[in-house]
C-alpha cells in the first residue's frame, strides 16, 4: 500500500441508505468528514491542526439530527419527544468528547466517539426511518412564478 492511500475508518455501505435523500446525503456528509478526521489522524497530525476537523464534524453532526427532528415533527413520530431529549443529551455528551480529547491532546478519543455514537444512529433509524420516508416536503423550494399581469 503506498504511503498516501490510507484506508477509510468507516467505508459507506447500501445498508446506510435511509431513502431520505436529505438524510441520505447528511449521513454521507458525516462519514465523509470522519473519514477526513481518520486520514489526518494517520499522518499523525496534532489535535490543534485538527480543531478545524474536529468542530466541522461535531457541528455538522448536532446540524444532523437537527434536520432529522424538524422532518421528525413534521410527521408526527410518536417518539419524537425522546429524539429531541437523546439529541440534546448526545449534544451534552459530544461536549465532553471534544473538551476530553483537546485536554489529554488525542483526537483519536473523539473520533471513536463519533463512530460508536454512528452505529447507535443506525440502530435508531430501523424504528424512525418509516416515519422519515413518508416526508412529502420541500427544502429550499423555490416558486418561480410569474407576476399576473393586468
Amino acid at each position: 500500500m503506498s504511503k498516501s492511500i490510507k484506508p477509510l475508518y468507516i467505508v459507506w455501505n447500501d445498508s446506510f441508505v435511509q431513502n431520505v435523500p436529505i438524510v441520505d446525503e447528511q449521513h454521507r456528509g458525516v462519514l465523509a468528514t470522519l473519514n477526513s478526521l481518520h486520514y489526518f489522524l494517520q499522518n499523525g497530525l496534532p489535535f490543534e491542526v485538527l480543531k478545524p476537523t474536529v468542530d466541522m464534524l461535531a457541528k455538522y453532526v448536532m446540524f444532523h439530527l437537527k434536520t432529522e427532528e424538524q422532518i421528525l415533527r413534521e410527521q408526527e413520530y410518536f417518539g419524537i419527544d425522546a429524539y429531541s431529549q437523546g439529541a440534546k443529551e448526545f449534544g451534552e455528551s459530544l461536549k465532553k468528547a471534544y473538551e476530553e480529547a483537546r485536554n489529554n491532546n488525542e483526537p483519536e478519543l473523539f473520533l471513536f466517539f463519533i463512530k460508536q455514537w454512528w452505529q447507535s444512529h443506525l440502530i435508531l433509524h430501523e424504528d424512525m426511518t418509516p416515519y422519515l420516508t413518508e416526508f412529502s416536503g420541500d427544502y429550499c423550494k423555490l416558486d418561480f412564478h410569474k407576476p399576473k399581469q393586468d
